[in-house]
């Protein structure tokens, strides 16, 4: 996992749960923790797919308790994007013919 995916992740959560970065740790429980409602977890889930350009899978949302699971999440989101890419997926044209 990147660093710099991590320090975001991090830096987004602590912002979003009024906390001091340096006092937030990658295994932290954001509920149990650091206090994170539910109106602020999806502030962060937002903010992580903004951020990263990333749609989270729907199946994932309930394990992502901690900034490194969210992190590791961004990255298989982020490796499913370059394998779609890779493998010829495009935007369908949506071009209106004219008659």
């Amino acid at each position: 996992m990147t660093d710099d995916i991590e320090t975001r992740v991090r830096d987004l959560i602590a912002r979003i749960s009024k906390q001091d970065t340096s006092s937030v740790a990658t295994d932290d429980d954001l509920v149990e923790r650091l206090g994170v409602d539910s109106l602020q977890g999806l502030q962060i889930l937002a903010g992580v797919e903004k951020r990263f350009d990333v749609r989270l899978a729907d199946d994932e949302l309930i394990t992502l308790r901690t900034i490194g699971r969210i992190s590791q999440a961004v990255e298989r989101a982020k490796s499913r994007t370059v394998a779609d890419v890779g493998a010829g997926f495009s935007r369908p044209n949506t071009r209106l013919e004219q008659s």
